[in-house]
């Protein structure tokens, strides 16, 4: 190991991590292998760390506040979840299929509960392709929920074929854990969830909130919009939801998760 700072290229690839969410552990790992110590990985770190905790902020953004047509409130006192319908055209959600399609693994959890069946979808890190469709849509993203880029993941895609699902969960992080320190101890926990389906027809697949007895049915292009947390800043339970099985056919869908922490403005507006 080496005491050596890390030089303009190594700040910029452990920024791009803190930006993109990525697991400490790994980005820690990544950067060991390389041959720096954990004195210079923590002096690199504090160097990238964003600073504004933005979680009263954004507890209802401009989206929210605007409520255009097409944006419909889930008649809920325990969630602030919204419906968007036609966010996406077509044309975007083909472009974004293809581009998907190609760039496929399977997906992760953070952590082990025992379980194999758990999450068996396959995922595609679209932020990670540089791909100026996924950039689009990404910003799209951003600018209709109004909350900057700097408070937000990369966008993620995830496909479940037949037999695929995710069990019921949380997108947000337990506090004092050892999950959270990995995940959330740089960028805070996960505040809104953006997700959009891209395409229809396929039998089950529905996206079922457990504790809000209700499942919604994929329609292409059309958005759920949900805030991981209650207002006074603490994880909301009532958001526990679950990617039902596929029976036929499949399901895409993108997703983009905000963080309670980044740098500068918190809004668009």
């Amino acid at each position: 190991m080496t005491t050596r700072e890390l030089d303009a290229n190594w700040m910029h690839w452990l920024r791009e991590n803190v930006r993109l969410g990525v697991d400490l552990r790994a980005t820690f790992g990544e950067l060991r292998k390389a041959g720096f110590s954990d004195e210079a990985i923590a002096v690199g770190l504090d160097a990238v760390r964003p600073s504004n905790d933005a979680t009263e902020a954004q507890l209802t953004p401009p989206l929210v506040r605007r409520m255009p047509p097409g944006l419909r409130r889930f008649d809920s006192d325990k969630v602030d979840l919204y419906v968007y319908d036609g966010f996406l055209n077509a044309k975007e959600c083909e472009k974004l299929n293809s581009l998907i399609a190609h760039h496929l693994t399977p997906s992760t959890l953070p952590y082990s509960n025992g379980d194999a069946n758990f999450r068996t979808s396959n995922s595609s890190h679209l932020s990670h392709l540089k791909s100026p469709v996924a950039q689009r849509i990404d910003e799209k993203i951003c600018r209709t929920l109004g909350i900057r880029v700097e408070y937000s993941e990369g966008i993620q895609a995830q496909r479940y074929d037949v037999g695929q699902q995710f069990k019921p969960h949380w997108d947000w992080f337990e506090p004092g854990t050892e999950v959270f320190l990995r995940l959330g101890g740089v960028r805070g926990n996960r505040t809104w969830t953006f997700m959009v389906y891209l395409n229809e027809g396929m039998e089950g697949g529905g996206t079922r909130f457990t504790e809000l007895g209700h499942t919604f049915q994929p329609k292409t292009g059309t958005a759920l919009i949900w805030n991981n947390l209650n207002r006074d800043g603490t994880p909301n339970k009532a958001t526990m939801h679950a990617g039902e099985p596929v029976t036929a056919g499949h399901k895409v869908i993108i997703t983009k998760w905000f963080r309670a922490i980044g740098d500068g403005p918190v809004f668009y507006e």
